[in-house]
């Protein structure tokens, strides 16, 4: 086959820019770290790092609810433990008040500080997390207890719990039935939220009030009245109370613990989630600049060649 001077330059034309083509292509994983740009240059791999890219996302947004969770948890912590402070102070003072050498003027100063932490544990009832009422259940933006101590949530099945399902009244949730639920893992939810029913009482007066306020109200009309033995047989009541506020106390302090160890446990997975996806898709930084290396120095020499076969002229050839 006759070799011509047009077919010697097209062909190393061609090999010049297949050359240049593999140096960009070095040049460009070097450049944005990777070496995945399309599809087409790894189906698998490019679909592992979707994946991965979707799994990260999900656990930086577990992580965020995580601590949302804790957060919330913390606060209704830090209630129960200054409604269990007062509520132990108003039994102190109702020992005191109990005893029957008092004085009445005493004992009406003893009622009075009562009524006072009563007061306080209201406010305490209605508090609020970023603007939330932490107790309401479901309807965060209504307050748990009016300034006598009775519940403003109306609109609310909240009768006593009756749990025999034969007694015509069967009635098996109330506002404990209002759980707000948090999101930490792709099959795990956290409940963050204790209703107020479980801490001062279902419905036991028809004034709306819950037992523990009930008990208190009891605990103050025998003080006012100097009744003594009334006043001493509150002090049972409220010992079930405490008990009752302990418990569900510690139930939010073993939630909290759990909440750290999930975060804990977070952090670690996205962190090797990240790790697989900088091996799966991230450029080899030392091996590819070995590669640019010698694709530019083939270039190189591409072009030397071309230079040496595209050089010659007719008048080059004469001269």
């Amino acid at each position: 086959m006759r070799i011509t001077n047009s077919m010697m330059i097209t062909r190393t034309m061609r090999n010049q820019n297949t050359n240049l083509e593999k140096m960009n292509k070095w040049n460009h994983d070097l450049s944005t770290l990777t070496n995945l740009h399309k599809p087409s240059d790894d189906p698998i791999r490019v679909s592992r790092t979707l994946r991965l890219e979707s799994d990260i996302s999900m656990s930086i947004q577990y992580k965020d609810n995580i601590e949302s969770a804790k957060s919330w948890l913390e606060k209704t912590e830090s209630a129960f433990n200054e409604i269990n402070s007062v509520y132990q102070s108003i039994r102190e003072l109702a020992v005191q008040g109990a005893n029957g050498i008092l004085k009445n003027e005493d004992t009406q100063k003893i009622a009075q500080e009562i009524k006072e932490l009563k007061n306080h544990l209201i406010q305490i009832g209605n508090d609020t997390y970023l603007g939330r009422h932490i107790f309401t259940g479901y309807q965060t933006d209504k307050k748990l207890l009016n300034d006598d101590g009775s519940y403003n949530i109306t609109d609310l099945d909240f009768k006593p719990i009756n749990t025999d399902p034969l007694d015509p009244d069967y009635n098996p949730a109330n506002l404990s039935s209002e759980v707000i639920k948090y999101k930490v893992g792709d099959s795990q939810h956290i409940d963050v939220n204790i209703t107020g029913d479980r801490i001062f009482g279902a419905l036991v007066d028809p004034d709306n009030k819950p037992q523990l306020f009930v008990d208190i109200d009891n605990l103050l009309t025998a003080l006012d009245k100097g009744n003594h033995e009334d006043a001493s047989a509150s002090i049972a009541k409220m010992d079930e109370q405490l008990k009752v506020l302990l418990q569900v106390r510690g139930e939010v302090g073993a939630k909290v613990n759990m909440i750290d160890v999930m975060s804990e446990r977070m952090s670690d997975v996205n962190v090797n989630l990240k790790d697989l996806l900088s091996k799966t898709r991230d450029t080899d930084v030392a091996e590819t600049q070995i590669q640019l290396v010698t694709a530019e120095a083939v270039y190189r020499a591409s072009l030397a060649v071309t230079a040496r076969i595209i050089q010659p002229t007719l008048v080059d050839f004469l001269k």
